[in-house]
């Protein structure tokens, strides 16, 4: 397959894989919850967890990296990764507690 062809491509793979990670978190989440787990970790270890197979997915499936840098390269994408779950739990959080307050009046 020529290189063309490959990165005409990317961007199906790339969906392909964010709707895996997508439905991943969903699952999670519902499971980590369905077990008694409390949602606001549920909703962390869900993203992280889904987090790392779409970085797994998009380095091999939709880039086609290998293996070299996959560690430095993941320990920046877990950094970003971490920020972003923290303003996940958080934002649930404030969506919980306005739905709860809103339901009190």
């Amino acid at each position: 397959m020529s290189t063309r062809v490959r990165r005409a491509a990317q961007p199906a793979r790339f969906l392909v894989v964010g709707a895996f990670g997508y439905g991943v978190n969903l699952l999670t989440f519902a499971l980590l919850v369905a077990a008694g787990v409390e949602y606001l970790l549920a909703s962390a270890v869900s993203y992280l967890v889904s987090n790392a197979l779409m970085y797994l997915g998009n380095r091999y499936f939709t880039f086609r990296l290998g293996h070299e840098g996959l560690l430095r390269g993941y320990a920046r994408y877990v950094a970003v990764g971490l920020l972003v779950a923290t303003l996940n739990v958080l934002l649930l959080a404030a969506l919980v507690g306005a739905i709860v307050l809103a339901r009190k009046d």
